[in-house]
């Protein structure tokens, strides 16, 4: 079946193009959890995709998001924790240059339940990377590498992949920012090598000692301890596929 397009629909350049930005939030039973950073992270990644302005004032962005959050508990009562996905699209007509400038808005609040004190099992997915560069820290449309990964993980029974960045070192997880612990010491990819900006990695770098360091396999294998971290889990341990 062919369905017409829908012109000035706001959910055509996302979809066509990945012309997105979007924040992956927890609420905990009583409040969103790093609201105001995870705001901010939107606000700068509008700013390098040049979405048109003017942006969301943050207490929109925090009334949406608990709109969003009491329709969800509307839904489902004997739910206490949520996923908002707070979604940011640029709409208008044309194909890869939009001929309009404005900004849409989407918000979905979904039931979660944190999967705590268990470790992962997690293998590098070898059949795509990440090159570094302005995009690549974003949490944008452009997320194929993800679904991938995730699809990779499930046929190999592992819990997430570890990507690799165009140079053939470790970044990140399916889901998630990675560290490693060495000789007493925590190590991270910096940002230049092509990982997202994560929350819960910024919040880990804010609470312990961490050096940004290129992440080869064989630093992971030599680690005493790995996590992933990411807004809605906080740390997970993870060990590698023998």
């Amino acid at each position: 079946m062919i369905l017409p397009l829908r012109t000035n629909h706001f959910m055509e350049r996302a979809g066509q193009y990945g012309d997105l930005l979007f924040e992956t939030m927890f609420y905990d039973g009583n409040a969103i959890r790093f609201a105001t950073q995870h705001f901010e992270r939107l606000t700068r990644g509008l700013s390098v995709l040049k979405m048109p302005k003017p942006y969301l004032s943050f207490q929109t962005f925090l009334e949406l998001s608990m709109d969003a959050v009491s329709f969800g508990l509307n839904q489902n009562p004997d739910s206490k924790y949520f996923r908002i996905r707070f979604s940011a699209k640029r709409e208008g007509e044309g194909f890869y240059f939009p001929s309009e400038a404005l900004l849409n808005y989407q918000v979905t609040a979904t039931p979660f339940s944190p999967k705590l004190n268990k470790t992962l099992t997690l293998g590098v997915y070898p059949d795509q990377t990440k090159a570094p560069g302005i995009l690549a820290n974003l949490k944008s449309g452009n997320a194929l590498i993800y679904v991938m990964s995730a699809i990779y993980a499930k046929e190999m029974n592992w819990d997430e992949c570890l990507i690799l960045n165009t140079h053939g070192r470790i970044i990140e997880s399916t889901s998630s920012n990675i560290f490693w612990f060495k000789n007493e010491q925590w190590y991270t990819p910096p940002l230049s090598e092509a990982c997202i900006e994560g929350i819960g990695r910024n919040t880990f770098m804010q609470q312990h000692k961490v050096i940004e360091s290129p992440c080869e396999l064989i630093d992971l294998k030599n680690a005493n301890k790995l996590i992933l971290t990411n807004a809605l889990s906080l740390q997970r341990e993870f060990f590698l596929n023998p």
